[in-house]
Parts: C-alpha cells; sequence; structure tokens
C-alpha cells in the first residue's frame, strides 16, 4: 500500500474527527450564549447587565462585554446557536494557525532548528497549553480571538499598517478590556501613531452603539458596563469563587480567613480586609511596575530586536490574568507567548550538550518549567480526577504556576538567547 496515500487519508481522517469535535461542542451551551443573550437584551433596550443570563439547568453566567460587542451580535441572535457556536469555533481553530504564524515570526523557527526540534518544540507548547485551549473550545470563549488580535494588531503597527493596527487593537480592547497594557507598553516603545489611532478608534467605538440605540440608551449601557467591570468593586477584591484564579483570588486566601466552597483552609494571616487590599493591590502595582525589568531603560526607544520583543510582550500577556479581576482557567491561555519563548530557549540552549550554559541554571529553569507544567496542566480533572481538581482550584495552583513562568522568563535571558542563535547559524553556513 502506497504510504502517502494512508498519510494524506489519515490526515482527512483528523479532519473529520475535528470538524465532529466542533460539531459536538456546537451543541452545547457555552459562554458564547452569554453574549448572544446580551445581544438579545440590547435589541430590545433592555440592560445586558447586573442580570443572570441562563447558559443551562443550574448554570447562569453575568454579561461583562461592551455595548459594542452586544450590537456587533445582533444579526448573530437570529440563527440557531449551534449555527453561531459553529461559526465562532472555527475561527478559534483559524485563530490558533494564525497565532503560531505569528510566535513564529517572532523566533525564526525554521532558519535555527531542525525538523525534529521543531516538533519537539510544539509538542512541548501543545503539553503545556492544551488545558486552556481545549476548555476555551469547551466554554465557547474568546480568549484566543484576544490573544490573535493583540498579536495581529502589534504585527500591523511594525508593518507601519498604523490604521488597520490601532483599529483592531482598539476593538478588542473594547471588546474585553484586558489588552488594554499594550497601550502603555506602544507609549513606551514611541509608538505614537499606533497609540494615538488606536484611542481615536476607542473612542469611536463607544460611540459606535448610538447609531442603532440611541444616545441615551447607549449612554446608560455604558455607565452600567462600567459599573460591572470597575476594578474597585468589592466583589473584585476578594473573590473566594473555586473557578476563579488570579491574585484577586490568591491573595486574600492567604491573608485573611475567606469562606471558599470546601472547607479546607488556606489563610496563612489574619489581617483585616482593608490591609488584604491594600497589600493585594501593591502587588499588582509591583508586577506592572515590573515591566520595566524586561524593558530596559531608557523609555521611548525601538525594541533591540524580535527576541526581546516576544520576552517582552510574553512577560504583558502573562500579568494579564494574574492582576485583572474576575479571571477563569481560560484566561490562562494568554500565557501561550510565554510558553512559546521559554520552550524555544531551552531547546535553543540544551539540545545539545555542546551548547549547554551553567549546568546550575539548566537544572533550575527546567525544575521550575516542569513544576509549573505540574501546576498548571496536570491537575487538570481529565489527569487527577474531580476531586482533587477541585482542592487544587481551591488553592489556586494554577495562580502558582503562572507566578512561576515569570521567574522562568527572568532567567530566560534574550542576549544568551541571541549568542546561541549566532552559533546555531554559524554551524548551519
Amino acid at each position: 500500500m502506497n504510504f502517502q496515500k494512508v498519510k494524506h487519508y489519515f490526515v482527512y481522517l483528523l479532519y473529520a474527527l475535528g470538524v465532529l469535535l466542533l460539531i459536538k461542542i456546537s451543541l452545547s451551551d457555552g459562554d458564547f450564549k452569554v453574549f448572544l443573550e446580551a445581544s438579545k437584551f440590547v435589541l430590545r433596550s433592555k440592560n445586558p447587565y447586573h442580570t443572570w443570563i441562563f447558559i443551562n439547568e443550574g448554570n447562569y453566567a453575568f454579561f461583562f462585554n461592551s455595548p459594542l460587542w452586544a450590537t456587533l451580535l445582533i444579526p448573530f441572535s437570529f440563527l440557531p446557536n449551534v449555527i453561531t457556536n459553529f461559526i465562532w469555533l472555527l475561527l478559534n481553530v483559524w485563530f490558533l494557525f494564525r497565532i503560531w504564524n505569528l510566535l513564529s515570526n517572532y523566533l525564526d523557527f525554521q532558519n535555527t532548528l531542525a525538523k525534529n526540534q521543531i516538533n519537539q518544540l510544539l509538542t512541548l507548547i501543545i503539553l503545556m497549553s492544551i488545558r486552556y485551549i481545549l476548555y476555551n473550545f469547551e466554554m465557547i470563549q474568546m480568549t484566543i480571538f484576544l490573544l490573535w488580535g493583540s498579536l495581529e494588531s502589534l504585527e500591523l503597527l511594525k508593518k507601519d499598517k498604523s490604521l488597520y493596527g490601532g483599529a483592531l487593537l482598539a476593538l478588542i480592547i473594547n471588546i474585553k478590556i484586558l489588552p488594554i497594557v499594550l497601550l502603555p507598553y506602544l507609549l513606551y516603545r514611541k509608538k505614537m501613531k499606533g497609540m494615538v489611532i488606536t484611542l481615536v478608534f476607542s473612542l469611536i467605538y463607544l460611540l459606535i452603539p448610538c447609531f442603532i440605540l440611541g444616545w441615551k440608551t447607549n449612554l446608560f449601557f455604558l455607565s452600567e458596563w462600567w459599573s460591572v467591570i470597575n476594578p474597585g468593586n468589592q466583589e473584585h477584591l476578594m473573590e473566594v469563587d473555586l473557578g476563579l484564579h488570579s491574585l484577586t483570588a490568591l491573595i486574600p486566601s492567604l491573608l485573611t480567613k475567606t469562606q471558599g466552597v470546601l472547607p479546607y483552609p488556606r489563610n496563612i494571616f489574619n489581617f483585616n480586609v482593608v490591609t488584604t487590599t491594600y497589600i493585594l493591590n501593591g502587588v499588582r502595582c509591583g508586577l506592572v511596575a515590573f515591566t520595566l525589568f524586561f524593558l530596559g531603560w531608557p523609555p521611548f526607544k525601538p525594541v533591540k530586536s524580535k527576541i526581546y520583543e516576544i520576552r517582552e510582550i510574553s512577560y504583558l500577556f502573562l500579568i494579564i490574568p494574574l492582576i485583572f479581576p474576575h479571571q477563569q482557567k481560560y484566561a490562562f491561555f494568554l500565557d501561550l507567548p510565554a510558553l512559546c519563548y521559554i520552550t524555544y530557549f531551552i531547546i535553543v540552549n540544551y539540545n545539545k550538550s555542546s551548547r549547554k550554559v551553567n549546568t546550575n541554571l539548566f537544572y533550575l529553569i527546567l525544575t521550575l518549567f516542569i513544576l509549573s507544567f505540574i501546576l498548571m496542566t496536570l491537575t487538570t480533572d481529565s489527569v487527577i480526577g474531580r476531586n482533587l481538581n477541585l482542592i487544587t482550584q481551591h488553592y489556586k495552583t494554577i495562580t502558582y504556576g503562572a507566578i512561576l513562568l515569570i521567574f522562568i522568563l527572568i532567567l530566560c535571558s534574550p542576549n544568551n538567547l541571541i549568542k546561541k542563535i549566532e552559533v546555531i547559524k554559524a554551524e548551519i553556513q
């Protein structure tokens, strides 16, 4: 039998199974139903905020996205949910491939790694992120879209397509506020044109629903939107829900007695709520200020190289699910650029004994990387079972794993990586 034909048939079989899986997920009710139900509210000029929206039996959720997002989805709200879900899931498949291409542009895999090394890299990245990829698909969520939009807008801005890049970045910030961390980054890197265009489009996007909803209704919805996403809200300063993972969920559970879903104690101290809030916000600000370690000094200078740039933006995406409140597991898909950079660093530096750097550094990075993998990925219920998974969520192990990635990112010096890449290219020549 022709091996190539068998290989092609196997690939087609995988495609068919993938489509069947997307159809199966589309038949369920994920978070995209919340967006569609909110658009129905908006169409009737009914407030979609502060209202429990039904997903399925025993499962309700609030709408936290912008009036524009609900307005844009109005045409799709007339379609059966299964069709809209399937379209969105197909788009997410494309977003994943495009994210890989965009990250590949930073690290230049093709010219620095052999084919087997690229396969090793891809395997490690998939293993580290598969939990969050699958969870985004299972929940029919939008984090994959947010990461794609962020990376695509940065790529467009680099290519001097500021109008398109700024418009896209403003759109994803409007839809979900998380990528707003890229605005000060653009300022720091002196991408003034891109930043100004992003700000202008941000204002335009706030006003666009006026043409459909009316001026007063849109202003009311904007004020209601702010009232649910305001980080100063009490519910965003101390989160005790089992499924929430961020500093807002971790630090209060350590510093003060909180009533979690499980009866196991977590607090080390017994500070009052005010002191706990000050410490929490101090740690948040500390992570934001630590961005300067990765950006370097002075400001308003272009980035040194693509290697430095991917490390910088990796840190920015890495801290998003840590510093923002109300983050669930799917938000940690934003760690993908950091995982990509770290695995590339490991493979380039340690694949051949002749290229090994300090042995102690090697074991330290490897140990932290494995520990992060255990905390973030192997704690899923499909590996350790539902009961143990609930315990790991109670103690916020995902958040600890993400914090470990910060330490690994510190150790993975771009200067060291660039030197190793030069050695590899010289050997190839």
